[in-house]
């Protein structure tokens, strides 16, 4: 049984580097609210707060300024515009944007920057920052107009989609690569009739999620009967058409496998794991609407898991005391299993509780040994038609 134990002593002291090194990441909240009400919304279902509408300027500039204060030596600063719906509030996106780059120019940097939106609100003015600064964009689309109206109605009550397809073809005649993100809902969708419209469509990636609400499940979360649906179909359906896909001499636009196989072909599968799952209270802190800090997106609106304001910067011992208590919960079954290597443990926000604990759900473990195993498999099968081929 492999054992990758990180002893307090050593989880310390890397908990210390984490918060002693330049920051250079952050996410701006720029609209809590949203046009659209989708039932599968984690705001809906795991905030205890209320939403803070649109940030001011004043917020945007303060956590701006802040994240250059604070980046070091650093060339480049990343600032991520989320939501809500994040272009409900254009005059902050256009100055956020405008005031982050009068600083890089005094300051000699680089400023990257990506967002997600629903594409019913772009307009000629926003898509013209997105291909002059190459925004990192994922858009979200739930697939043709019957699922979609039907997961993703507006705050009427009223379909979405034709004003989602709208701006996201006004983006695309400007914009050649552009990915989806399809969030599936209970009962399960089959994922091939959905990944053959999103190819159809345009998208030049396609990134399928499956609908979890850790705090207050929702009626359309995933069930297990949902969980096994999607497996078998992956199983028996998408795998063929990946190994298909590869064996033409593309890459498949859908491709959960690609990081697993990427890091097997290169030969650079870890050999040890960071006790830090993710940019959590780091380079995914996100400003809320009205400058509160929280560890992610998702936690927005969470209470028990503020970390500070932007007015007063992150607070360290919360960020620290986050991880602290996400390790000492993952940490006893996780760092003696074999598929540590690869998982890293859960997404701290799927294990987290609205009363600012952890608690770890194992139900998942199997799911991701399945797609383990899954990838294992597409790996093995396409290096062996590669081999074929120089033979």
């Amino acid at each position: 049984i492999p054992d990758f134990t990180v002893s307090p002593e050593h989880f310390e002291k890397q908990l210390e580097q984490r918060y002693s090194t330049s920051w250079n990441k952050l996410e701006l909240a720029l609209a809590e609210n949203c046009n659209l009400a989708c039932k599968y919304c984690y705001c809906g279902t795991c905030r205890d707060m209320p939403m803070k509408g649109l940030m001011t300027k004043e917020v945007a500039q303060k956590a701006i300024s802040w994240l250059f204060s604070v980046c070091g030596n650093n060339d480049t600063v990343s600032i991520t515009f989320f939501g809500g719906e994040p272009l409900l509030n254009k005059p902050v996106l256009r100055f956020a944007i405008e005031y982050s780059q009068k600083l890089a120019e005094l300051h000699q940097k680089k400023v990257f920057y990506s967002m997600t939106t629903n594409g019913t609100l772009l307009d000629d003015e926003v898509i013209s920052y997105i291909k002059r600064y190459n925004f990192g964009l994922m858009v979200s689309l739930d697939g043709p107009q019957e699922i979609h109206d039907q997961q993703c109605p507006a705050q009427d009550g009223r379909g979405s989609h034709a004003l989602a397809v709208a701006g996201i073809k006004k983006l695309m005649a400007r914009r050649r690569a552009v990915t989806v993100r399809c969030t599936m809902t209970h009962p399960a969708p089959n994922i091939m009739d959905l990944v053959r419209y999103f190819d159809n469509f345009g998208f030049t990636r396609i990134v399928l999620g499956r609908t979890v609400n850790p705090v207050n499940p929702s009626p359309v979360d995933f069930t297990e009967e949902d969980f096994l649906k999607t497996q078998r179909q992956e199983r028996e359906e998408v795998i063929p058409w990946v190994l298909e896909t590869l064996a033409q001499g593309k890459k498949p636009k859908y491709f959960p496998y690609a990081k697993f196989i990427s890091d097997q072909e290169s030969g650079q599968c870890p050999t040890s794991c960071s006790p830090f799952r993710c940019g959590a209270c780091r380079g995914t802190t996100t400003v809320s609407a009205d400058g509160t800090l929280y560890p992610c997106h998702r936690f927005v609106g969470m209470q028990a898991w503020q970390i500070g304001s932007i007015f007063t910067g992150p607070n360290l011992t919360k960020c620290k005391d986050f991880w602290r208590k996400y390790h000492a919960s993952v940490a006893p079954h996780c760092e003696k299993c074999e598929m540590w290597l690869q998982c890293h443990g859960p997404c701290p926000w799927e294990i987290a509780k609205a009363d600012g604990s952890f608690e770890l759900n194992t139900a998942k473990c199997k799911k991701l040994g399945d797609y383990l195993a899954q990838a294992v498999y597409v790996y093995n099968k396409d290096a062996k038609r590669k081999k074929l081929q120089m033979q």
